[in-house]
C-alpha cells in the first residue's frame, strides 16, 4: 500500500502526540535559553517573540479562513501556491499546465485593470466550506470551460449544476458558494469580476 507522507494527520493519537512534541520542543528549548541567559529582559522579549508567533499563526490559519478568504488549508505554502498570478504571454493556453489533486483552488489572474479582473481558476474536487458563504462588492460573470460543479445561492435557496459551456452572472453581495467540483478532472473555470461603474461605462 502506498504512503503519502504529505496527507493530513487525522489520527486523535497522532495528533496528540505530535502536540506533545511540539510542547516538550519547546519547553525543553525555553529552559536552555534561560539557563544560557537569565537576565529578566532577555525572558521578557523571549516571552514576547513566543507571543508574537503565536498570534501570527492564528492569523493565518484562523482569521484569514474565518474573515478573510475561506482558506481551508493550514498550509502557508499552500496560501502561497493561491496566491494570483500574472501571464504576460498573450498567447497561452486555458487549458495548459493542468495541475491534478490541488489542496487548494487555484486561482490565476490573466488580465487586471481599475474596473475587470479576469481569472483562471482550477478545481480539483474542492468545495467552500461548511458555512462559508461568498459575499464580494463586485459583480462576477463565470463559466465552467472544463469539468463540472455546483454552486449554492444562499438567498434563493437552490442549487445550480453548471457543465463546460454553462456559465452564470452573479450580482454584488449575493451570497453563493461552491457546492461541489469534480474529482475525476479538473474543473476549469474562467471568472471576470467588475464594478458597476466599468458596467454604466460600457
Amino acid at each position: 500500500m502506498k504512503m503519502n507522507l504529505f496527507a493530513d494527520i487525522k489520527s486523535p493519537l497522532l495528533l496528540r502526540l505530535k502536540a506533545g512534541l511540539f510542547g516538550l520542543l519547546a519547553g525543553v528549548s525555553a529552559v536552555i535559553i534561560v539557563m544560557t541567559d537569565n537576565r529578566a529582559y532577555k525572558i521578557a522579549l523571549l516571552a514576547v517573540c513566543v507571543w508574537s508567533a503565536c498570534r501570527l499563526y492564528y492569523f493565518f490559519f484562523y482569521v484569514l479562513d474565518h474573515y478573510v478568504g475561506g482558506n481551508k488549508n493550514a498550509s502557508i505554502f499552500a496560501m502561497i501556491r493561491k496566491l494570483p498570478r500574472k501571464t504576460d504571454d498573450p498567447a497561452a493556453n486555458l487549458f495548459a499546465g493542468l495541475p491534478r489533486g490541488l489542496p487548494e483552488e487555484l486561482t490565476e489572474t490573466l488580465a487586471a485593470s481599475r474596473h475587470v479582473r479576469i481569472e483562471r481558476i482550477i478545481s480539483t474536487g474542492q468545495t467552500s466550506p461548511p458555512g462559508f458563504w461568498y459575499d464580494q462588492p463586485e459583480h462576477e460573470w463565470v463559466v465552467v470551460l472544463r469539468g463540472e460543479a455546483v454552486l449554492e445561492f444562499f438567498e434563493k435557496d437552490e442549487t445550480r449544476p453548471l457543465a463546460p459551456g454553462d456559465y452564470v452572472l452573479i450580482p454584488p453581495h449575493e451570497k453563493h458558494r461552491v457546492a461541489s467540483t469534480s474529482r475525476h478532472e479538473p474543473t476549469v473555470w474562467l471568472a471576470v469580476f467588475f464594478t458597476e461603474s466599468y458596467r454604466r461605462q460600457s
